[in-house]
């Protein structure tokens, strides 16, 4: 049988979880980059066809095809290798480390003094351009293009920011607690909220949050995290600044 294979982009915090469950698993994986960035590879009719949100990660395993993170990490969790399945709280830190709004994360520090993101607004242009080339794609792009017009709206608006930033730090905060009297976010050993934990924590150092768990157990298990051998062979990204991811 062929090798699973994860279509997947560097940057993308979502591939990271995706790539550090395949290794933490000890599972032989393919990777088919997605240029999510510079040519939108996303929204070609192939890789529509194989995940209609046209978002990645998708994980290919023989003839199934697994979209969605939480369900990708659980289908490798279900696959022979080291019990990543954690304790009772597992499936409710894949929820809540999902939840944060990552985009306003990114875009908050890249906006121009009218609260406008270039980057953003181009990529409006871009959708609509994509909807008169594939019309056939029409339920997707059109989607797509009222979520950025409500994107740009919150970017607009300096408190829906600092409502999202909140919560991060809520986050940030139980991850703490959760990690001060245990090794791990959902027990004593390795599960797959240790593989979003660890990629959401690498994201919040690129947008220099580091200061919310400056001194916490959070920062020493952190540095555990990055110590083990999947944050390299994931390629977890945690150094930079916001325009290289």
């Amino acid at each position: 049988m062929s090798l699973p294979i994860l279509y997947d982009h560097a940057g993308s915090i979502c591939s990271q979880m995706a790539r550090l469950a395949l290794v933490e698993k000890a599972v032989p994986f393919q990777r088919r980059p997605v240029d999510i960035m510079d040519t939108n590879e996303q929204f070609e009719p192939w890789y529509v066809a194989l995940n209609p949100k046209a978002v990645v990660p998708t994980l290919v395993i023989g003839n199934k095809v697994v979209t969605d993170t939480i369900r990708i990490v659980n289908r490798v969790q279900s696959m022979d290798g080291p019990d990543l399945s954690g304790d009772a709280t597992t499936q409710g830190w894949l929820k809540d480390i999902m939840a944060p709004h990552y985009g306003v994360l990114l875009y908050r520090n890249r906006l121009d003094p009218d609260g406008t993101a270039p980057q953003i607004v181009a990529r409006g242009k871009l959708l609509k351009a994509l909807l008169r080339q594939h019309p056939e794609m029409a339920d997707l792009l059109e989607g797509r293009i009222a979520g950025n017009r409500r994107f740009q709206a919150l970017l607009r608006n300096p408190e829906e920011i600092e409502t999202h930033l909140a919560s991060t730090r809520t986050l940030i905060d139980r991850m703490a607690a959760a990690v001060a009297d245990q090794p791990f976010i959902a027990g004593p050993a390795y599960s797959v909220a240790d593989c979003f934990a660890t990629a959401a924590l690498a994201r919040f150092r690129i947008h220099r949050l580091t200061e919310w768990w400056r001194g916490t157990a959070l920062e020493a298990y952190y540095d555990r995290m990055r110590a083990r051998p999947s944050f390299e062979a994931a390629g977890v990204i945690d150094t930079g600044s916001e325009r290289d991811i």
